[in-house]
């Protein structure tokens, strides 16, 4: 077999980086923990300093993509699922790479003791099932939002500003800004049925206020620093409907590639455009009878004076917001190159406007303007400080963005954590009621499904517990109920030195707290459901019951053995999970309501002091036969029942277990913690599914 060797320098501009590497998880985290120090309502600035001393303060994930430079491929491709969060549904964004980035980092982990195929085989398992979960829209987190109720709709709207600490607005402010966003969005809505959609929000922030309310108008609202109220009052005199034509490019001539027109002879080319450009502009403006100008970029100062020497009003730098406000209110086109000025202005599609007007609003004057079947309204934003500007702009954007989805689906889901609650017990409830499917189909043994169960809930948790209480929280402080399984409060019983998985008193689980977190649900929701009961979220898979414990064992006896890259702890995990599966109280989502963390039957035997001589007979046999796996197997279905028999007598009576299918979420006039269903779907699809994609990917390279 013949080859070429080649040469080092041939190679010099690739580099591979594999995602097993310790650096590549050491990079992965510092790039979760820094989208992850602007999430939530614990969540503050990023102070961002370039290599050219520019300093810019960072608060949402547009920001922080904007303004970072990243060049690992993977880091770029969960930017890329965040970009594409915010492009679709204009929020949740941190949420989708956090979730992505964390999933991929405890996924590399877990291969230390888990095959690789295994973990990918059983992940699009459960991404499978989790989204299917969703789609139905369940009725435990998922519930409609009256558009109509005023308290319901602001609610969900303070739960979005609430999520952004960082804008230091306070309770007050919050309220007042939620009502001001609805009542814009509102008036935005067309009277009747239109082919566009919605309408427009014009969002204005205040410049230098003295006041810290914010307000909203029927119209365009356009801040000029020279605008003359006595001027404006002379300009509308007598006049009804006034045409109006939209430039999007700058009238004025500029250099290189963005020269509009291209001149020839002796005079200089600003001179020759404004002699050329400005005698056309009249005749075009007298001829079409058009009294407004309106520039989204800079006009010639020459050119301004001229137009209003004559009796024209003229609006420049109007940026791209408010240009796109003036569009949909007037119904006009804008016109977007001059190259063929002649024909450019002849073709122009004009728009009208009915209403001119100049305002006063904090002792600064503003132009208002207005079309009597416009849908357009303007949103001026309370006062903010100057590096929290753009991050209050465009979380106001977010709230109309949910707005709009809200008014077309109609779903909310719970917020707060209690969504990822669920999703955590729900996948548990899965993989525990599918376990012998996925041992006998994928052929791996329970404790490599149980590893990659405990990964997903690990993440859910997580995120679960980081709006409410952030990381300084403890997962003692938290509890969940059994009919909604919705994330409580909780009174801490380490503070009180008891231990809530081998305290018989239920009573020590008890949610401090009237509601949860999210406030769907309140006490007195759940109490008339006999068989709810509540249990501790620092929860575990169960993964085996007493069902499917006989198929499971034999097959976990078959394959273990044969999986080469499983390491030699695994018969003893696979005991020790079955040991303790066998004997647990397991509820309906496949959790334990009295949890015992033992290794074997003699830990058993000091739990349950009056049954100590049965349990001493059944520790003996299970020593003696201890060199045979297929001894302790065989020992432990005879004793089954006997062992049943005991644990009935020292514990508890299990509380009655079935699905209530008519447990429905339910709003009241309270403040609740929601998320648009539609959005919050869509940001855990695809951060899920860019997880799959991540984790299939064993080297990265770089082509410098």
């Amino acid at each position: 077999m013949s080859g070429v060797r080649i040469e080092q320098e041939r190679v010099s501009g690739v580099w591979c980086h594999s995602l097993r590497d310790p650096a590549f998880l050491s990079m992965l985290r510092k790039y979760r923990k820094l989208l992850l120090s602007a999430y939530g309502p614990k969540g503050g600035s990023i102070l961002i300093s370039n290599s050219a001393g520019r300093e810019s303060l960072a608060c949402s994930s547009n920001e922080i993509i904007q303004q970072l430079s990243f060049f690992h491929p993977c880091v770029k491709y969960i930017n890329a699922l965040i970009s594409a969060q915010n492009a679709a549904c204009g929020l949740h964004g941190l949420y989708t790479g956090i979730l992505c980035a964390r999933l991929l980092e405890e996924a590399l982990l877990c291969e230390d003791d888990t095959p690789h195929h295994v973990i990918l085989e059983v992940t699009e398992w459960i991404i499978s099932e989790v989204l299917t979960c969703l789609v139905d829209s369940p009725e435990e987190v998922v519930t409609d939002l009256d558009i109509g109720n005023m308290h319901q709709v602001t609610s969900f709207v303070k739960t979005i500003l609430g999520a952004k600490n960082c804008l230091d607005l306070t309770k007050d402010d919050i309220t007042d800004l939620s009502l001001n966003i609805v009542k814009a969005f509102l008036r935005s809505i067309p009277h009747e049925y239109s082919s566009s959609g919605f309408g427009h929000v014009n969002i204005v922030t205040q410049d230098e206020s003295a006041t810290s309310e914010s307000k909203v108008f029927d119209g365009v609202l356009y801040r000029a620093p020279d605008l003359c109220p006595q001027k404006i009052k002379k300009f509308t005199e007598g006049q009804e409907e006034f045409n109006i034509v939209v430039f999007t490019i700058p009238l004025t001539f500029e250099e290189g590639e963005n020269e509009t027109v291209h001149w020839r002879g002796s005079l200089a080319k600003d001179a020759a455009f404004i002699d050329v450009f400005l005698p056309c502009l009249l005749s075009f403006l007298r001829k079409r009878n058009v009294s407004i100008l309106v520039s989204q970029k800079p006009v010639n100062p020459v050119i301004i004076f001229e137009l209003e020497r004559k009796g024209y009003l003229v609006l420049e730098r109007l940026g791209t917001a408010s240009t796109q406000a003036i569009v949909k209110i007037s119904g006009c086109q804008p016109i977007s190159s001059i190259s063929n000025l002649q024909l450019e202005m002849n073709n122009a599609v004009l728009g009208r406007l009915t209403s001119v007007e100049c305002v006063s609003i904090n002792e600064k004057s503003y132009l208002l303007l207005d079309h009597v079947e416009g849908c357009v309204s303007s949103l001026l934003l309370c006062k903010t400080s100057p590096s929290t500007e753009s991050t209050l702009k465009e979380t106001a954007e977010s709230c109309l963005a949910a707005l709009r989805m809200v008014v077309v689906d109609g779903k909310i889901v719970a917020g707060g954590g209690c969504l990822e609650a669920w999703l955590a017990m729900k996948i548990s409830h899965l993989v525990n009621n599918n376990l012998d499917q996925l041992i006998s189909v994928i052929e791996i043994s329970p404790h490599h499904v149980l590893k990659v169960t405990s990964m997903f809930m690990k993440v859910l948790l997580d995120l679960a517990f980081r709006p409410g209480g952030g990381s300084s929280t403890v997962k003692t402080d938290w509890c969940t109920d059994s009919t909604f399984h919705h994330l409580w409060q909780s009174h801490s019983a380490a503070s009180k030195g008891e231990n809530p998985y081998f305290g018989t008193d239920d009573l020590s689980l008890q949610p401090a707290v009237c509601q949860c977190v999210c406030g769907l649900i309140g006490k007195d929701t759940v109490n008339p459901f006999p068989s709810n009961h509540w249990q501790p979220a620092d929860f575990h898979p169960s993964g085996i019951t007493r069902k499917g414990l006989s198929t499971s064992c034999v097959a976990s006896e078959k394959q273990v053995p044969t999986d080469k890259t499983a390491k030699g702890g695994n018969s003893q995990s696979r005991i020790m999970s079955t040991t303790i599966n066998s004997d647990s109280v397991v509820d309906e989502f496949g959790f334990l309501s009295i949890e015992l963390d033992v290794d074997s039957l003699e830990e058993k035997v000091d739990t349950y002091e009056e049954d100590v001589d049965s349990l001493e007979k059944t520790g003996n046999s299970l020593e003696e036969e201890g060199d045979s796996l297929e001894g302790r197997l065989e020992s432990l279905e005879d004793d089954a029942d006997s062992l049943e028999d005991v644990l009935d007598k020292g514990a508890e009576p299990a509380l009655e277990k079935s699905v209530n299918t008519k447990a429905k979420l339910k709003i009241k006039d309270q403040d609740i913690l929601c998320d648009s269903f539609p959005a919050k779907y869509n940001a855990i699809r695809l951060a899920l599914e860019g997880f799959s994609h991540l984790f299939k990917i064993g080297d990265c390279v770089f082509d410098k």
